[in-house]
C-alpha cells in the first residue's frame, strides 16, 4: 500500500507542474496580445491626428483659393511639384497664405503639392492631353515616424478657377 500512495503523490506533482506550465504560456500570450493592442491603439491615434491635419490643410488651401485671384495671386501662379504649407496672416481679417516648404507640427510633417491637370478630347481629366490652366490637382501629405517606420496620410482633390 505504501507504494501506491507514493505513485499517486508523484502523479499529483507532475499534474501541478503541467498546470503551472500551461498557465505560464497563457499569461505570456495574454501579455503579448495586450502589448500588441496598446501599440495598435497608439498608431491609430496618430493616424487620426494625421487625418485631421490633412483635412485641415486641404481646407486651408480651399480657403486660400477662395480668397485669391487665380492668375495673379492664387493657385494659378503656384509652382507645380513644389511643397507648400498653409499659414494664417497676422492682419485682420485673418486669411490663409501658402508658404514654400513643409511644416512640422509635433511629430507630423505636412505639405501640399500642386500638379498640372490635363484634359482629353472629351474634356475629361487625363494623364496627357491639353493642359487645363484653370484646374490644379492638390495632393496633401501628412507624414510621421513611428518606431523607425514612416507612415503617411494623403488627400487628393482638384481645384478650379471657379470665378472665371
Amino acid at each position: 500500500m505504501k507504494k501506491n500512495r507514493t505513485l499517486t503523490e508523484g502523479i499529483s506533482i507532475i499534474e501541478i507542474l503541467v498546470v503551472i506550465a500551461i498557465l505560464a504560456v497563457s499569461f505570456v500570450s495574454l501579455l503579448g496580445m495586450i502589448s500588441f493592442s496598446l501599440s495598435a491603439s497608439g498608431i491609430l491615434k496618430q493616424r487620426l491626428e494625421a487625418d485631421f491635419l490633412a483635412q485641415d490643410t486641404m481646407e486651408a488651401v480651399r480657403n486660400f483659393r477662395d480668397e485669391t485671384v487665380w492668375q495673379s495671386d492664387g493657385l494659378g501662379i503656384l509652382t507645380v511639384d513644389t511643397a507648400y504649407y498653409p499659414q494664417k496672416t497676422a492682419g485682420t481679417p485673418i486669411k490663409w497664405i501658402l508658404t514654400l516648404g513643409s511644416e512640422n507640427i509635433g511629430i507630423f510633417t505636412r505639405k501640399a503639392v500642386f500638379e498640372k491637370v490635363f484634359r482629353d478630347s472629351n474634356d475629361n481629366i487625363a494623364s496627357s492631353g491639353v493642359e487645363d490652366l484653370n484646374t490644379k490637382k492638390a495632393v496633401v501629405i501628412v507624414s510621421w515616424q513611428e518606431k523607425g517606420r514612416t507612415h503617411s496620410v494623403e488627400l487628393i482633390t482638384y481645384f478650379t478657377n471657379w470665378r472665371q
